[in-house]
């Protein structure tokens, strides 16, 4: 699976920012980019994504003598860890 740009026109921006007078806040700006891109992309925090790639990371090590391509898979977890 690919992540694919996404494109929002300059105008969708400018409407949430009129109609939101005192600013935005992370809430609602994760759920207007989720409505603008048809459900496709989700804001978590950075912490959350983080330790769900360690707890892999941990299971694939435990596993790696039954999980095919463990290797594979334990340098593809790094990384995606440090790109975080």
């Amino acid at each position: 699976m690919a992540i694919k740009d996404r494109f929002i026109p300059k105008e969708e921006f400018m409407r949430l920012l009129f109609t939101k007078i005192n600013g935005v806040d992370t809430h609602e700006l994760s759920m207007w980019l989720k409505s603008q891109t048809d459900d496709e992309w989700v804001v978590v925090p950075r912490q959350f994504v983080y330790q769900t790639v360690l707890f892999f990371e941990q299971a694939a090590q435990e596993y790696k003598d039954i999980i095919p391509s463990s290797k594979e898979m334990l340098k593809d977890l790094v990384i995606i860890r440090n790109y975080l």
